[in-house]
This record gives C-alpha cells, structure tokens and sequence, in this order.
C-alpha cells in the first residue's frame, strides 16, 4: 500500500467536486475558528480583570457592606436589587488606624461614590464622583499625582470644599491651561482644583479612571451625596503574611463595633486580593469550559456533515470503487483512501480554522485596546492545539463509516 499515491488520489477526487469539498471544509473550519477566538478573548478578558485587581497592589484588603445572614452573591444581588447595608461608618476608618491595635496597616481608605454634572465656565461634563480618604493614593498604587496634591486628612475632617481630578477631565475642563486654584462647581457648589492626576490607563472595570473628581470622603458623604455610611473600606497592610491575622482582628473589631453577637449575622464582609483572583481563575475556567464546549458542538455538527457528504460520495463513485477494485485495489486500499480524504479535509479545515481565529482574536483585540482597556494581546495556544487536535480526531472518526461502506 502506497501512502503518497493514496493521499494524491484523495486529493484528485476532492478537487473533482470542488462545492461538496468547499462546504465539508467550511464546517470544521467555523468550529475550530471557533474555539481559537473563544478561548483566546476569554484569556484577554482573564488577563485584562487580573491586571486591574493586581495594579491595586498585592496587600489589599477590602471590608465591604453584606446584608447579615446571606452569602456575598446572595446579598451582592439583593444590594443590586435596592436593599441598602448603612453600619459601614467612617468611625469605622478611625478604629481602622489606631497603630496600637492595627500595627501592620499601612493605610486605609474609605469610599462613597456618587455622579453629578462638573461644571467650569461654560463646560459641564457628567463625572463620577470619589469620596475618599487621604490614604486614597497609598492603597490605590496606580494613583500618581501629576500636578499640585492630594488632599489632607485636616481638609477631610474639615468637609472642605477641594478636589482633586482626573487627567482626562482636567483636560476637558482646562485645556493647556492650569488647573491648580480654578474652581470647579459640583452640585450649586465651587470646589478648588488643587491637584491633577496622572493617566491612569484608561477605562478600568467599565469606568474611565481620567475622567473622576476624588473628593474629601467627609465632603462628599456630608455635601453632596447627603448619607453618613459607606459602601466600602480599603487598607493596605505591611505584606500579605498579615492577611490572617488581619481578618481575624478585624471581625472582632466590626463585630463590637456592630454589636454582632453571631457571626453569621455579619453586616460587612472582609476580601483579599488572592480570594478575588482565586474566584476570577475559577470563573474563567467554567466559562471557557462551557463556551468550548459550545463550539466543539459546531465540530462535531461538521464532522456529521462530511460524514454524510462522504456517503453521498461513495453513492455516487461506486463506479469508480468497482473499477479500481477489478485493477487490483483491495478492500484496505479503499478504506485508507476515503479515510485520507476525510483527514484531509478536517487538516485543511483545521489550518485555515486556526488562521482566522488568530487573525479575527487579533483584530479584536486590538479594537477593545482602540476603546482604552488595558487589553492583553492574548493567542490561546492551548485553544490552537485542541481545536487542531480534536477537528483531526473528528474528521477521522466520521470518515470512518463511509470508508467502511466504501470498501465492502
């Protein structure tokens, strides 16, 4: 048996029928395109996530609100849904800083957002608006002051009327100009501009980071947003050996502070950097699980589709079978040419797969870069090898049963 002559025959009675090899090709080629652009856009997305909750530092801790009794995703949905946790007070931060029983945080922030339209002159422009702390910049390491300063924690505690801005929105407002001492007005109210932002990269977590005012989170809680409780509380500690003794310390101390007997009636839940990595990792994985699985379907979809077309070929090249069986060819040689025309097919379609779903991943990737996402060029090269690997496995299985029928 003469492998090279059997692929060159395969190859002649695929170019015979040019249409019914066309559409055998197109289906594994959508399945295993497929494949290659669902994973490797799930693995930006990863990369994308990962590398905003990393930019954060490594030694975040975060203590948010939780409704008492339910589990995070529970009380997550039911916040969204209208119910409001109001215990998380800046008393809260002031208990936080005490050295005496804190000695290994470094710093910490708390944080009330709300929107209004920023006005200078005759611009206005919709921003989201910071509460936060002086701390702000030590536990958000991303936060670098371009020009003039941060506030202080005297023009917090004193609610005053300063504000520090974005680069996006410095530029909006004041062009080329200096900002330093303009006034702002937010809500019927003049704000000092007395300190600019570095870029910060864009849009992070759906919101574009250039374009926030950060304002003193007393100022904000007391003159815009009129509340007294925060949403969440953000510290930076020594380095992540403190993480459990952190949580543990700082329960008790919101439990007295909450007057939490039970522990399982907690008002706050308290979140790590590597939990929500963890959680990423594990989200990333079901999702492109069963996305893959998803266009695996579409694989096996087109290996019944050049199964069938293959037996309407065998139907029709009877003929052909019968003469080269009376030239001598036996029952193997047939089997393996029918086979090899199924292999053939799903390479072919397994290549070309390959090659649009890197080139459609890119082309993507880089219009999601385009809008101002940290976006990481990401190329599957575990999605390249199981497309390729399971279009070949496909098309050898459902060429089976034709190149059966062939050679009896």
């Amino acid at each position: 048996m003469n492998i090279p002559v059997l692929f060159k025959q395969s190859i002649i009675a695929l170019k015979s029928n040019k249409l019914r090899s066309f559409f055998s090709i197109l289906g594994i080629v959508i399945g295993v395109m497929a494949i290659v652009i669902i994973l490797s856009l799930g693995q930006g997305l990863k990369g994308l996530v990962t590398g905003e909750i990393e930019a954060f530092g490594p030694n975040i801790l975060g203590i948010a609100v939780k409704i008492p009794g339910s589990n995070p995703i529970g009380s997550a949905i039911s916040m969204a849904q209208g119910i409001k946790i109001t215990t998380l007070k800046t008393d809260d931060i002031k208990a936080l800083k005490n050295k005496n029983n804190f000695p290994y945080i470094v710093a910490v922030s708390g944080q009330a957002i709300g929107q209004e339209w920023a006005t200078y002159q005759d611009k206005e422009k919709r921003a989201l608006l910071y509460g936060c702390t002086e701390d702000y910049p030590l536990v958000v390491k991303t936060t670098k002051i371009g020009q003039g300063r941060f506030f202080s924690n005297r023009e917090n505690e004193g609610v005053a009327r300063v504000a520090v801005l974005g680069s996006g929105i410095a530029e909006d407002f004041f062009g080329a100009d200096n900002p330093l001492d303009k006034q702002i007005k937010i809500k019927g109210q003049n704000f000092k501009v007395i300190g600019v932002l570095k870029n910060q990269g864009g849009i992070s977590f759906g919101v574009d980071m250039n374009d926030m005012v950060y304002l003193p989170l007393e100022t904000t809680l007391k003159e815009i947003l009129g509340i007294d409780y925060l949403s969440e509380i953000h510290l930076t500690l020594e380095n992540s050996d403190y993480f459990n003794r952190a949580n543990e310390e700082i329960s008790r101390l919101m439990r007295r502070r909450h007057n939490i007997q039970d522990p399982e009636k907690d008002d706050f839940q308290i979140t790590t950097m590597a939990e929500i990595l963890g959680r990423i990792n594990q989200i990333s994985v079901i999702l492109n699980l069963l996305l893959g699985f998803l266009a695996v379907i579409s694989l096996i979809v087109g290996g019944i589709g050049i199964m069938n077309i293959m037996l309407a070929s065998v139907s029709e090249r009877t003929h052909e079978i019968g003469l080269r069986k009376a030239l001598g060819a036996n029952s193997q040689h047939i089997l393996y040419q029918f086979l090899i025309e199924g292999l053939i097919i799903t390479i072919l379609g397994g290549l070309i797969g390959i090659f649009f779903g890197v080139l459609i991943s890119s082309a993507a990737s880089l219009v999601i870069r385009s809008q101002g996402l940290n976006w990481p060029m990401a190329i599957s090269w575990l999605a390249i090898f199981i497309g390729f690997s399971i279009s070949t496995a496909i098309g050898l299985i459902f060429s089976l049963y034709p190149a059966r029928q062939a050679s009896l």
